[in-house]
């Protein structure tokens, strides 16, 4: 089975860098939503699709591996990259790269778990996620 992936093109703003010209750290992490969002929206699973269903699926996990800086007017591609796994969650991997160079920025993964809109976990999952699933895994 191919990669599962979207990649975004984010362009480093005046506001997202510190006083020392990095990318705040947390900025990161708003790029790794972008890309998120964009995969979601791309392969039929965005938030408002999850949500129309009674759903939502927050971070449960996150794990960030910061390698090299980015600073302003840096142009950087975010890849997000699908990992199927056992159960009622959404796993991802990503990885951030200078356009420029290609240079390896941050590599990062996450853990989404689906909840009821009461914020109840549902370890069982929705059907929807279930077919959506079965969907990606057989093309």
């Amino acid at each position: 089975m191919p990669a599962i992936s979207e990649t975004v093109r984010v362009k480093v703003r005046f506001s997202e860098v510190d006083p020392i010209r990095m990318v705040w750290h947390g900025n990161y992490i708003k790029y790794l939503e972008d890309a998120r969002e964009a995969f979601g929206h791309r392969y039929g699973i965005s938030y408002l699709q999850i949500s129309g269903h009674g759903y939502y699926a927050p971070i449960y996990d996150l794990q960030v591996r910061f390698l090299r800086a980015a600073t302003v007017d840096d142009t950087l591609l975010v890849t997000i990259t699908w990992k199927p796994a056992e159960g009622a969650k959404l796993c991802f991997d990503y990885e951030i790269r200078n356009e420029k160079d290609n240079e390896l920025i941050l590599r990062a993964s996450t853990v989404q778990l689906f909840t009821t809109e009461d914020g109840e976990f549902d370890p069982v999952g929705p059907a929807f996620f279930q077919e959506w699933k079965d969907k990606m895994l057989s093309e």
